[in-house]
């Protein structure tokens, strides 16, 4: 569940969300080792936590590309609610830090981060800042700050255990006027601070009650909306993929009977039948 809205006299914004479910349903769809799976969920909650601000039909995409282990991460949030995204490789050797936690730093090494933003208008707008930290959190700041000009701040938590994702969550705060008071940005500074990691301060309070310890009676509009995991796959994207294929390619597949498209996105698989190929190919013959 997301909870997002206004304080300090519509001078700052906030979202936060418990997206456990969301991690997990990611998860178990792509099968992802542990590591995996927390740099997948820690973007995708990211990304999450935009969707009250994004326009009707806007979709926003986050895109990391990494240099070591973890070479890529997308998420996609859209104003319907709905939010996706894969890693590659699904299966990473776990990297842990000094004090035994895992280590997305080294994990991801140097990269860049792309915002995608796309208003379907004819081109998306792309901005790529580089990576300052690989910790996710802190890089998404860096790109509100140096790009949009908005003072950020921002935790995204995934803690695991035996049995896979346990909690999962993030906050996002931003300044959108630069007269706050000082003494205001302080005081919002400490309260964030005594909410995260916010995975684990979810794992015993809800998402208002975040809200409610960082701003108290500063809160002047609150709503919730559901966030879900959802892909926007289907068999006939999937038949429609196949037109991008060689004509030996599509002659080779019909020998086999069938072929298989994989969506990157959701690791679902659609089994495309003898007819739809022999269609294509058909198709690509003519012309």
């Amino acid at each position: 569940m997301l909870k997002n809205g206004i304080v300090y006299k519509a001078l700052v914004r906030f979202s936060v969300i418990d997206s456990t479910q969301i991690v997990r349903t990611a998860t178990e769809k792509h099968g992802l080792s542990p590591i995996s799976a927390v740099a997948l969920g820690r973007l995708l909650t990211g990304a999450a936590l935009m969707i009250p601000w994004l326009s009707e039909k806007e979709t926003l995409t986050y895109i990391i590309e990494g240099s070591n282990q973890i070479k890529y991460i997308a998420s996609q949030a859209k104003s319907d609610g709905t939010v996706r995204g894969y890693v590659i490789p699904k299966i990473v050797e776990t990297m842990t830090n000094e004090l035994g936690k895992f280590d997305l730093k080294k994990a991801i090494g140097r990269g860049t981060l792309k915002v995608v933003r796309d208003l379907n208008l004819k081109t998306p707008y792309v901005t790529p800042v580089e990576l300052v930290s690989g910790e996710i959190a802190e890089d998404l700041a860096h790109y509100f700050a140096v790009s949009e000009q908005l003072p950020t701040a921002i935790a995204l938590g995934v803690l695991v255990d035996k049995n896979g994702i346990k909690k999962a969550g993030g906050i996002v705060i931003q300044i959108l006027d630069k007269n706050l008071p000082e003494s205001d940005i302080l005081e919002i500074e400490k309260k964030f601070k005594e909410v995260t990691p916010i995975s684990k301060f979810l794992e015993n309070n809800t998402v208002e009650d975040a809200v409610k310890h960082i701003f108290g009676d500063k809160i002047e509009k609150i709503e919730e909306r559901k966030v879900e995991f959802k892909c926007n796959c289907s068999y006939q994207k999937a038949v429609e993929s196949l037109k991008l294929l060689k004509v030996d390619e599509l002659k080779e597949m019909l020998n086999e009977g069938k072929a298989e498209v994989e969506c990157k996105w959701c690791s679902t698989k659609y089994y495309i039948e003898k007819e739809d190929i022999e269609k294509i190919l058909e198709e690509k013959e003519e012309k």
